[in-house]
């Protein structure tokens, strides 16, 4: 099982890589997230709001109480029509529901475009984080969906952002 899934983490990687920009392929994106998601959390396929709600339980006896948890102010971020080569900044901000401390073990870009950056600190229950994210349309073009994803002692563990966008070449006059 761990193979299988290693192998389709890898093969979803590749794919996002390659992937930053064209709208048929963000549709195939979000169906492999969502299936990929579903393989990591034991069945559980969780809304990014994205998804119509829906919850598939495969094992009855997982604990789906999360001991900390994040209640985000938002998970999608768009940024609008911007110029390429400008950089867009975020700060997606987030609260601690739960009733232990939440500490971020890593975040990541689906392309290098993208640099998400955090607080190493873990973060007390009621207490309030964020995660800055840095894009760079240097060399992009078109509509753009770069996707964060952070891993935390949370249920289920990985989380995704989204940054939305549209860049445009700057015509001379």
């Amino acid at each position: 099982m761990k193979t299988k899934l290693s192998l389709l983490s890898l093969v979803a990687l590749l794919f996002i890589a390659s992937s930053c920009g064209n709208a048929d392929m963000e549709k195939r994106l979000a169906t492999l997230e969502r299936r990929v998601n579903q393989l990591e959390n034991g069945g559980v396929v969780r809304n990014n709001g994205t998804l119509p709600a829906q919850t598939v339980v495969n094992n009855p006896e997982q604990n789906l109480s999360a001991n900390a948890a994040f209640k985000w102010d938002q998970t999608l971020y768009n940024f609008g029509t911007i110029q390429q080569g400008e950089v867009v900044n975020h700060t997606f901000k987030f609260t601690n529901s739960g009733t232990e401390p939440l500490s971020i073990q890593s975040a990541s870009a689906s392309c290098g475009c993208t640099v998400p950056s955090y607080s190493r600190e873990p973060i007390a229950p009621g207490g309030t984080g964020e995660i800055v994210v840095r894009f760079d349309s240097k060399g992009k073009t078109g509509q753009q969906s770069p996707v964060i994803t952070i891993v935390a002692n949370t249920n289920p563990k990985q989380t995704r952002l989204s940054l939305r966008g549209f860049v445009q070449t700057s015509t001379a006059p």
